[in-house]
Order: C-alpha cells, then sequence, then structure tokens
C-alpha cells in the first residue's frame, strides 16, 4: 500500500511539473530545484527507499509550489505591465488634448487611479495595480479633442468688414460679398455650438471679404495717389519744397509711407497716410504762396553798354537792389576769380552765388525775362 502512495506521489509531482514546463519556468529557480527532487524521490523509490522518497517528494512539491507562485506572479505581472503600457499613453494623450481643463472629472479621476497604479506596481501588488489602470483606461476612453472658438477668425473677419464699411468697398464685389456675409452669419452663429463648422465658415468669409478688399484697393489706391500727387504738385507750383520744408517733407514722407502700405495690403494705414501727406502737401501751399523765391545763382552777361561787375550786379532788385552791397558778392565769389585779389575782373558766364542777408528763401538760377 506504501508503494502504490509514493507511486501516486511522484505521478502527481510529474504533473505538476509538466504544467511548469507549459508554462516556460524553465528558468525558475524552484522549479529547477523541484525537478531535482523528483529526480532524487524517483531514484529512492526504485532503490526502494521509501521514506526517503516521501521525503523527497515533499520537498519536490514545495519547490513546484514556490514556482507556479512565481509563475502566477509572473502572469500577474506581464497583464499589469501591459495595462501600464496603454494607461500611461491614454494620460500623455489626455495631456496633449488638454484634458484637464475640457474634461476635469475624468483627468482628475484617472490621474488619481493612474498614481495609485503606479505605486501599487512597484510594490509588486499586481492584481491591484492592474485594476487601477482599467479605471484609467475606461475613465479616459470617451475623450477626444476639443476644438476651441475660432476667436482668430472671429476677430478677423470683423475686421476686414469694418474696413470694407469704412471705406464703401462693398459695391466693387457685390457678389463675393453677399457670399462673405452669409458665411459669417452662419459662422458666428455656430460659435462655441458646433466650433469646427463655425471656424470653416469664418474662414470662407475671410477669404470673400479679401476679394473684395482687393477688387476695390486698385481704384481706391489710384485716386489717393492721383490725390497726393495733385496736392504735390500744386505745392511744386509755388516752391513749397523750399519756402515750407518742413510741411512739404511732411508730405514727402507720408506719401512714400502710403505707396509702401498699399503695396502690402495694409490699406487702413494706407488710406490714413494718403490723407496725412494730401494735408501736409496743401499746408507748404498755404505757407509758401505768400512768400517769395529769389534765385540763388546770378550768371554775369555780356551788355556792352552796361558790363556786370560786383557794384552794378548788387543792385539788380532780385539781388539786394543795393549796389553798395557789392563786396557780400565779392567776398561770396572771389575764388572764381582769376585774380581773387581783383574785384573789377569778372567774366561772362561765371556763376554768381547770391548769399541770403535778412532770412529770404533763395534757390535755382535767375533767369531773363524774354
Amino acid at each position: 500500500m506504501k508503494k502504490i502512495v509514493i507511486f501516486l506521489v511522484l505521478a502527481a509531482l510529474l504533473t505538476s511539473a509538466s504544467g511548469l514546463f507549459a508554462q516556460n519556468l524553465l528558468d525558475n529557480a524552484d522549479y529547477r530545484k523541484g525537478m531535482e527532487y523528483q529526480n532524487l524521490s524517483k531514484q529512492a523509490f526504485d532503490e526502494g527507499d521509501y521514506d526517503k522518497s516521501i521525503e523527497y517528494s515533499k520537498l519536490a512539491t514545495d519547490h513546484f509550489r514556490k514556482a507556479r507562485e512565481y509563475a502566477e506572479m509572473m502572469r500577474q505581472r506581464y497583464i499589469a505591465h501591459n495595462l501600464k503600457n496603454r494607461a500611461a499613453d491614454r494620460m500623455k494623450y489626455a495631456d496633449y488634448i488638454n484634458a484637464e481643463k475640457n474634461f476635469p472629472l475624468e483627468y482628475t479621476g484617472a490621474k488619481a487611479a493612474y498614481t495609485a497604479a503606479e505605486k501599487a506596481f512597484s510594490n509588486e501588488e499586481y492584481v491591484v495595480s492592474g485594476e487601477g489602470y482599467r479605471k484609467v483606461i475606461d475613465l479616459l476612453k470617451d475623450i477626444k479633442p476639443v476644438t476651441p472658438i475660432p476667436a482668430e477668425e472671429l476677430a478677423k473677419a470683423d475686421s476686414l468688414r469694418e474696413t470694407i464699411a469704412k471705406y464703401d468697398l462693398g459695391p466693387a464685389r457685390p457678389a463675393e460679398k453677399a457670399r462673405a456675409d452669409a458665411a459669417y452669419d452662419g459662422g458666428k452663429a455656430l460659435v462655441d455650438k458646433d466650433n469646427v463648422r463655425a471656424q470653416t465658415l469664418l474662414t470662407e468669409a475671410i477669404k470673400n471679404y479679401e476679394l473684395v478688399i482687393d477688387g476695390a484697393v486698385g481704384d481706391m489706391a489710384a485716386k489717393q495717389q492721383a490725390g497726393m500727387e495733385a496736392a504735390r504738385k500744386r505745392a511744386d507750383g509755388v516752391n513749397a519744397g523750399i519756402l515750407a520744408p518742413e510741411e512739404y517733407g511732411d508730405g514727402q514722407k507720408n506719401q512714400n509711407f502710403a505707396e509702401m502700405q498699399f503695396r502690402s495690403k495694409a490699406y487702413e494705414d494706407a488710406w490714413q497716410s494718403s490723407e496725412k501727406s494730401i494735408a501736409a502737401f496743401n499746408r507748404a501751399y498755404d505757407r509758401a504762396k505768400g512768400e517769395k523765391l529769389l534765385p540763388e545763382y546770378y550768371t554775369v552777361r555780356l551788355i556792352p553798354e552796361r558790363r556786370d561787375c560786383f557794384w552794378r550786379i548788387a543792385g539788380y532788385d532780385f539781388v539786394y537792389n543795393d549796389p553798395w552791397k557789392w563786396r557780400v558778392l565779392y567776398e561770396a565769389n572771389k575764388h572764381l576769380l582769376a585774380d581773387p585779389k581783383n574785384p573789377g575782373i569778372i567774366e561772362p558766364g561765371m556763376r554768381f552765388r547770391i548769399p541770403s542777408l535778412a532770412g529770404e528763401k533763395r534757390a535755382g538760377d535767375w533767369q531773363p525775362k524774354k
């Protein structure tokens, strides 16, 4: 009877060993030790030492039990590790789509569960950690990206509408204006209800509003540029560049700004710059029209009956109207003379500069009346 019992024990050991082998745990120290005692038990049985065989079989059974416990632990670790990776990926995705703001309840619960699961995993509590990771995955399973309010598109569309209304540009492209208004109204109505569709419609509105502006800006630019040019020529007619240099320079500066801004489609800035340019040229005209511009240069003439000299030149009304001021002319131009020390010898064709004496404005050359 004892021999039968031992035989049954050996058969059970073989069954346990084969089950462990099926789990691919040959590297398990307890499994290898169990196999060692199993062989010893069988050897003792064959030798008729049944007590020793039972002792070895008990030792083998204990090691096989430990091996099974290790195998189960490793199985649970494998499951938990897979869940850990999935949960970690889901948490990263939640952070990426800003779930903390858009799904606060789900995110807060998932984060707490993930922290607890990580602690359990580090403590080798793999069943507990697996449950925690599953909770994370379940809490975050339905989160998805939330499209924000298309605030940038709405602001841009509003700005374009204001520009079109301010300068009455709609008639330039009525069809595009109508399409833009329809898209704008539809998009604005869907804001915070269907932001994806709202963004699409507002983008369409922006495209058509820009077509309206582009269609009108050519005419507007031409009109403003013509206005600036007319104001400049009017100012040139009274020598405003010399008689009112500050105002005239302001007009030129803003004219350059306006032309550059029209090219870069900064339409509102261009309009303002062109208006400033026209106003500055007009101020220059108003200031210069009451002032007299005298010549800055006089070319010596050959007049046989009354030859030019510093005395006579200084007496001309467009010079000083006073011959006694001849020395001013001489001092300013003696470097042109063949003999700088002799003011009495000047030659026809010499071009003398006429210095200003009392702040009078001078520019250009004197031209004899025909």
